[in-house]
This record gives C-alpha cells, structure tokens and sequence, in this order.
C-alpha cells in the first residue's frame, strides 16, 4: 500500500515538475521571441537605405530597385533612389551629398573601378554601412552582391567556342565591351580571353566597347557585319547594349546566321529577344534574388552592431544559361508600369 502510495507522490511530484519546466520553457521562448522583437525595432525598422544605381532608366537597375522597395516597406525600412542616369560625374556627386545626409546604408552601382572608390571609403568611414553591386570598385565595402565576372565570361566564351568552332565555321568572331574599366567588363574579358587563347582557330575580328549603349553597340555592329558577313558570333556584355547589335543583324540580312550571345539579369526586352530568335544564347543571373541578397545583408549589417568597414562579405550570383528552347515565363521579371 505504501509503495502505491510513494509511487502516486512521486508521479504527481513529476508531473508537477514537468508542468513548471514547460512553462518555464514557454515563457522564456515567450521572452525571447519579445526580446527579439525589441531589438529588431531597433536597430532595423526606421532605418534609411539609399540606392545609387549606374542609372534608373533600364531594367535591370529598376528590378532592383522596384524590389527592394516592396522589401523595405513590409519591413518599415526608409528606402530611397538617387538616379545618375549614366553621369559618372552626377554619381559621383550624390554619393557625397548622401554621405552629408548620412543614411545607415548605401546600396552602389559603380561605373568603375577608380570613381567612387574614395567616396566609398568616406562613408564607411562616417559611420555608413557600404553595399557594391554587379559592378564592385577597387575599395572593398562591407559587402559585394553580383556576378563573377570572370566565371561569367569563361563560361560565354565556353558557349561561343562551342557553336563557332565547328567545321564549316568562319570561325570569326566580335566582341562587344560595355564599360571597359568597370571590374564587370575587366573581369567578362580576362575570362574570355582565357578561354579564347585555347582555340586558335577562333580569330576575333572585333574588339570594341559601346559604354553600355544600344545606339553605339548597334552603330559599330553594322560597320563589322559589313567588312565580316561571314561572321559567326557576337559576344556582348549586357543585353540592354547589346540589343542594338541585334538589330544591327536583322537590318543586315544575317538572323539566324551570326549568333548573338548576351547577359543580363532577366530582364523582359531579352526574353523576347530570345523568344524572336534575335539573341542566340542569354546568360542570366537572378536580378530579383540579387535584390532579396541586398536588402537581407542590409538589415544583417545593421543588426551586427560591427563598425562600418570592418566586415567583407560577398555573395556572387548563379548564372543559367537561357536559349529560345529554355526560356519560360519565370526567366525574365516583370516591371511596373511606372
């Protein structure tokens, strides 16, 4: 009977404990989630986040920034753009006045290597947390969020090598530059280049630089397509630029026959380009998960209480290879009608 008795005192002993333990467990989640609440209101919600792109008119740098955005207003981040529109010299000009403003961090596109290098370093230095995108200076930020332009231009002339070195072939080829000192270009070529030195047989006709532009790439494209009819492939480093090239294609008669190869961020014009047979092969890195990436780093950076400039992450972006066979609805991104 006692034994009964003992064992019935003990389970009820037990259970007693067990009862206090998980509410114990339960407020201290309770807490914690509450705590952690606290402190994200606090070092994330209310915060400036400025945006300096290259420039705001094309689509790559509006799906960035249409992104981020809708990212910053679930999240109660003050977002804002300050738009160069491909000045070098007004970029430049803004990134001071923002470090004069001071936000919590700046999110940059530079146009080269050297420009805004110093000015990046001013604002760490002030106490601004630093992102570099797709296009990083010789001054390492807190965080760089992009390509690897170097993978991405082994992996292109791979794909150019690939459909120009056959048998029958002209085995001529043209090249197509943006800006020839952004670490982007820089690094598209020293890939390139690496892969192209391997195949004799490939004989680059052309060699030059449009600074981005569709007019300038379409305006040289046609003066190489009339001294190489023959030529088998373009290789251009972004398909916003490299549009003009297509048309320059088309207007010479040679679709189909002279195979444009491009890059871009899924961005809708060179879907349909794809689509229209105008762009052989595109090169796509996810412009909508670039944006996620900076806007997370943003909010860990600001949560890591580190001093500006003493952190250097880097997250580099998949690259899928898209051709009129491959291409769906998801591989290109929408814009708002803005």
């Amino acid at each position: 009977m006692m034994k009964h008795l003992l064992g019935g005192v003990m389970a009820v002993v037990a259970g007693a404990a067990l009862a206090c333990l998980s509410a114990g467990t339960a407020a201290a989640q309770g807490n914690t989630a509450q705590q952690l609440q606290e402190q994200w209101n606090k070092d994330v919600v209310g915060k400036s986040v400025v945006y300096i792109p290259v420039a705001y008119s094309v689509p790559l740098t509006r799906i960035w920034g249409e992104r981020m955005q809708m990212i910053a207003d679930r999240l109660g981040i003050k977002f804002q753009v300050r738009d160069p529109n491909f000045d070098t010299q007004r970029e430049e000009q803004l990134l001071e006045a923002e470090i004069g403003q001071h936000p919590d961090v700046l999110i940059v596109h530079n146009p080269n290597v050297q420009v805004l290098a110093p000015a990046l370093q001013r604002a760490e230095n002030a106490g601004i947390y630093v992102i570099q995108i797709n296009m990083a200076s010789r001054y390492k930020s807190d965080a760089f969020i992009g390509v690897q332009p170097n993978e991405l231009g082994v992996e292109m002339a791979d794909a150019v090598v690939k459909a120009c070195d056959a048998p029958g072939s002209s085995h001529k080829i043209a090249l197509m530059d943006g800006e020839v000192t952004s670490a982007y270009s820089l690094g598209i070529m020293e890939g390139a280049t690496s892969v192209f030195k391997q195949h004799a047989d490939i004989q680059i006709v052309s060699n030059q630089a449009a600074n981005w532009d569709s007019k300038t790439a379409h305006d040289k494209a046609a003066t190489v397509l009339q001294a190489h009819p023959d030529l088998c492939g373009y290789m251009g480093w972004w398909s916003g630029q490299d549009s003009g090239i297509a048309q320059a294609v088309k207007q010479a008669g040679l679709s189909g026959k002279v195979k444009i190869f491009t890059t871009d961020g899924g961005e809708p014009p060179a879907c349909q380009y794809l689509k229209e047979g105008l762009f052989y092969e595109d090169f796509i890195y996810p412009a909508v998960l670039q944006a996620d990436q900076m806007m997370s780093t943003a909010v860990t950076l600001l949560q890591s209480h580190t001093k500006p400039g003493t952190m250097h992450l880097a997250i580099f972006s998949p690259v899928n290879p898209t051709t009129a066979e491959n291409v769906t609805p998801t591989s290109c991104t929408e814009l708002s009608q803005k």
